[in-house]
């Protein structure tokens, strides 16, 4: 009987300039060591098991906080912090649950070039197909794109038209898209508001939501209702994944950094 082909990857490469990334040490200057730990701890999950990410749930919260030593309360902040300063994308984590980021991803690709097809789920993709610092020739004709839906996109090279549908943030479409958003933004037009501080209590009580709604409404007023660089499209998945964060649950909470804080450019993750 056939083996299995395999997914993950047994090991990966680290920039030794890790411990040194602006991102990493700003984690670590507000959560402590752990905070760093949590991020390997992430990344070893990550590429050993589905290789570019990694489904986050309740149950994997509990698993983290037990491996680390630390409360679950903990691990939910660090997973905030980490969101905020794009260590993992925000946007494939309110809407599918789901860790990645484009360094996962750009190592992971490059962790399979020697297979025979490698194929990755378009709605998690956050690399340019274009690109060849992304997407290197010799892997982009080994690779396919299936969404959760079921429908496969074969790319074999740039100028593939299948491969120029693909939705993801290098697809020219989606750039087109989001300049334009990026445009609104500097001319000082945020993006609008799409719940009402009456409509997410509503709905918090509604599903019983330990969540304090206002905390939670004006973390993301606060940032133009943006995730990540996307607007918002679900707030209602946004609000329930904010049950991961535990602090949103208290009256207070920390002061939310201005947009752009940490976004500093290339980052190890």
């Amino acid at each position: 009987m056939a083996r299995p082909p395999k997914i993950g990857l047994d090991y990966y490469s680290m920039d030794v300039g890790f411990l040194r990334d602006k991102k990493i040490r700003l984690l670590r200057s507000e959560f402590g060591a752990s905070s760093v730990l949590f991020v390997l701890y992430v990344l070893g999950k990550v590429y050993e098991g589905e290789g570019y990410f990694l489904v986050w749930d309740k149950d994997e919260q509990l698993l983290a906080a037990d491996e680390l030593r630390e409360s679950p309360g903990y691990i939910g902040e660090v997973l905030r912090g980490c969101l905020v300063r794009s260590l993992f994308d925000e946007r494939v984590f309110q809407a599918f649950g789901v860790l990645t980021s484009a360094g996962i991803q750009r190592r992971y690709l490059r962790g399979c070039e020697k297979r025979d097809g490698i194929t990755m789920i378009s709605d998690y993709w956050l690399l340019d197909l274009e690109s060849r610092l992304d997407v290197p020739a010799k892997i982009r004709s080994k690779l396919s794109l299936i969404s959760l839906a079921g429908e496969k996109t074969m790319v074999s090279s740039p100028g593939n038209p299948a491969g120029k549908g693909v939705s993801s943030p290098g697809n020219p479409q989606r750039k087109g898209k989001e300049s334009k958003e990026k445009k609104k933004r500097e001319n000082g037009a945020p993006a609008p508001a799409p719940v009402t501080l009456e409509e997410a209590e509503e709905y918090g009580k509604s599903i019983g939501s330990v969540v304090n709604a206002r905390v939670w409404f004006d973390y993301y007023a606060a940032r133009g209702w943006m995730m990540g660089k996307s607007a918002m499209k679900d707030w209602k998945a946004a609000f329930r994944a904010a049950e991961g964060w535990q602090q949103w649950s208290k009256e207070r909470a920390r002061p939310a950094p201005l947009p752009g804080d940490y976004e500093d450019g290339k980052s190890f993750v």
